[in-house]
């Protein structure tokens, strides 16, 4: 321990390598960094872009207006150590900040707070009407403006890249909590979400459910597409969130709904129907005892991440590694001229020796599969987007425009036009029964991948 000049309290970590990690911060990502005590006390702080918050508060206090900006860090300091490390807050002006806490014998001893930054340009930000700014003379406005250009810019993915480096530099400057760590990946999301609310609020968004944003997060879980799932759940959530007004009753209508709706994907992806509806029994039961937002939240990436992993399990099958390299790579390159000898030197393999390990493992060939990820894709733009079927041929990997429509109907029964007419619906007796003989084929290839 050792005391900081001009202060009486010890400090219960190394204050020089505190100051010197935020200082290499700030200089490396051109934003202010400072050194917190236990108390919410600023010991040291870099002064890189906090022109904003510097005018913001002299104005504030020429009018006799109250700000609590010491309060306001201690409170996002004890939010990073709730959350599991690292934690993204707005001021009232809404200037972004983030903040990690400093950890020594498994308590919180401090903490690095980075900020200020805005997440949109001024003239947007200015357009908002911030709460701070109401009722202050034009002159005042345009010398905030000024002194708010002087500050860093940056979109919510960056700001979110910076809340990492300094919850690392945290670590480095503490005893490198491992309780912080183990929960960070499953908070993060909880950053990302409360950015994502505060762009809808800045924005004005309107509050309608996005309906082609639940169409893609289908689309990613009948892939098995772990990392896309996860980002647009994130995007779902906060519009849940965001739409509900903190109406506990209604974001949980909201998320059975979703549970419902992904539970349905997972099955069409080719999980086991009773594995999914046994899981969707264990859910209804857990979200009788959730009481907040956020309990909310974590219990809906649990079913997501369930739901996913269903999708794509492969513990019984004998080549997990190569076929899960394989698939990857397909899903990758689906929308070039692929071929089998190019996938199964990927994965080190002979083509013919792979191209016998892909059939047994995955119940169909390998031309087959990948005709089927194409056309999986070419669906998911024909019902997200406007893009003309030209586009839409060459984007799935496909070199002439009549062969994909007409693979395309072999796989769904219809043309390309009619399905994105009809929304996906199969009406006509001759494509219901084409469905149906695909629903068996992937009921076949499901038992054989369960052997």
């Amino acid at each position: 321990m050792e005391r900081h000049t001009g202060r009486e309290k010890e400090h219960l970590f190394d204050f020089e390598v505190a100051r010197e990690t935020v200082e290499s911060f700030s200089a490396a990502c051109g934003v202010s960094c400072a050194v917190l005590n236990r108390e919410g006390e600023v010991l040291f702080k870099t002064s890189v872009g906090s022109e904003g918050c510097s005018a913001c508060r002299a104005i504030m206090a020429s009018h006799g207006l109250p700000f609590r900006c010491g309060k306001l860090h201690l409170y996002g300091a004890a939010q990073a150590e709730r959350f599991g490390g690292r934690y993204i807050y707005f001021c009232p002006s809404g200037l972004a900040y983030f903040a990690s806490p400093i950890m020594a014998g498994g308590q919180a001893v401090g903490a690095l707070v980075g900020g200020p930054a805005l997440i949109m340009d001024v003239e947007d930000y200015a357009a908002g009407e911030p709460r701070s700014w109401q009722g202050l003379p034009a002159e005042e406005r345009s010398a905030l403006c000024a002194a708010l250009e002087c500050s860093p810019a940056m979109e919510p993915a960056r700001l979110s890249h910076m809340s990492t480096l300094l919850f690392a530099a945290a670590v480095y400057v503490g005893d490198n909590s491992t309780e912080l760590l183990a929960h960070r990946e499953e908070t993060a999301q909880q950053q990302d979400i409360g950015v994502y609310i505060q762009q809808l609020k800045l924005k004005g968004a309107a509050k309608n459910y996005p309906l082609a944003k639940e169409r893609e997060l289908v689309h990613a879980i009948t892939e098995g597409d772990q990392p896309t799932a996860r980002r647009l759940l994130n995007e779902l959530l906060g519009h849940i969130l965001f739409s509900t007004g903190g109406d506990f009753r209604l974001m949980r209508a909201r998320a059975l709904e979703l549970m419902v709706v992904l539970s349905r994907a997972a099955v069409d992806g080719g999980s086991d129907q009773n594995m999914i509806f046994d899981m969707n029994c264990r859910h209804l039961n857990e979200i009788d005892h959730l009481r907040t937002a956020e309990d909310l939240v974590l219990w809906l990436t649990k079913v997501t991440e369930q739901f996913v992993n269903s999708v794509f399990c492969l513990v019984d099958v004998k080549h997990k590694d190569v076929i899960y390299k394989a698939i990857e790579y397909l899903k990758r390159r689906c929308h070039e001229k692929v071929t089998l000898e190019e996938t199964a030197g990927y994965v080190g393999l002979s083509a013919s020796y792979f191209s016998r390990v892909f059939k047994e493992e995955m119940g169909e060939t390998f031309n087959n599969y990948l005709g089927e990820l194409r056309i999986s894709k070419s669906k998911a733009i024909l019902l997200t987007t406007n893009a003309s079927i030209a586009q839409i041929c060459g984007w799935c990997g496909f070199d002439d425009q009549s062969y994909f429509t007409k693979v395309f109907k072999k796989y769904t029964g219809v043309t390309p036009g009619r399905f994105r007419a009809r929304r996906s619906r199969l009406e006509t007796a001759k494509e219901r029964s084409t469905g149906q003989s695909g629903a068996k084929n992937s009921a076949k290839k499901g038992k054989r991948r369960q052997r």
